[in-house]
């Protein structure tokens, strides 16, 4: 589920396959017909990066708990390693200032950064867990939503993360092409919105414009997943908690 940004202003809640779809006219993230700069760790970045193979360079000296996709995928590990190096070098400043991340770690004040780095990862992946169930591939078609302006067809949430690629409007770092996904079969995995570093790249960075903006995780308007809308009909903050609160240096 999610609630995300359309051509003008921020308009609806996306939800998990299965789910259907709410509108939200409160959300007050930033028009594209505006400045969106708050929404990009940096204002200038609109440089792709290519897909990444984690290598073993790529693995820092601390030793990261398991994120929950782990034990799900026997093919997720290099998810949580470019998991982990986005939020240290793209995100971490933003996401720390959440004033709120003790409902998800309630010792996350005391902690080391590489220790919350490795909760934020724990969040990301607690998230995608109740908006794609993990799976890379997954669609669910917004039948709410109207049409993509970017693909001129109905609006899809896609990936691990419900991501659309209308998304590429406000938030210059997402890296979705549909001038090349145009021409593959809309289930193709080859698709970049498929692309699990690049959906998780997409949505870690829009977290952490989400709290840079607003200082906090949950919200009860304005956020763009409805998992963690407070209060929101499609909420999922006890369940995702549980997920987090499993690293053994959140427990107090």
């Amino acid at each position: 589920m999610k609630l995300w940004m359309g051509l003008s202003l921020v308009l609806a809640l996306g939800l998990t396959a299965g789910c259907s779809s709410e509108y939200d006219a409160s959300l007050n993230l930033p028009s594209t017909d505006g400045d969106n700069n708050n929404l990009s760790e940096d204002p200038n970045e609109n440089v792709l990066t290519p897909t990444p193979n984690p290598t073993p360079d790529d693995t820092p000296a601390f030793a990261y708990e398991p994120l929950s996709w782990e034990s799900a995928r026997s093919d997720s590990k290099p998810w949580s390693t470019y998991a982990f190096k986005v939020i240290r070098e793209e995100a971490y400043d933003s996401l720390n200032k959440a004033i709120d991340a003790d409902v998800f770690c309630p010792n996350y004040h005391n902690l080391s950064k590489d220790q919350r780095i490795n909760f934020w990862g724990a969040l990301i992946s607690g998230i995608t867990k109740f908006e794609s169930g993990y799976n890379p591939t997954t669609r669910y078609h917004e039948s709410t939503m109207g049409t993509d302006p970017i693909t001129k067809q109905p609006v899809y949430s896609e990936g691990l993360l419900q991501l659309s690629y209308q998304d590429v409007q406000w938030a210059k770092y997402c890296e979705f092409d549909w001038s090349k996904d145009k021409n593959l079969k809309s289930t193709d995995p080859k698709k970049t919105i498929f692309d699990p570093y690049k959906n998780l790249r997409c949505g870690i960075k829009i977290l952490a414009a989400q709290v840079n903006r607003t200082k906090e995780i949950l919200l009860t308007s304005g956020v763009y997943w409805a998992v963690i809308r407070e209060g929101g009909r499609y909420e999922k903050i006890d369940e995702i908690a549980v997920i987090t609160k499993k690293l053994t240096f959140c427990k107090k």
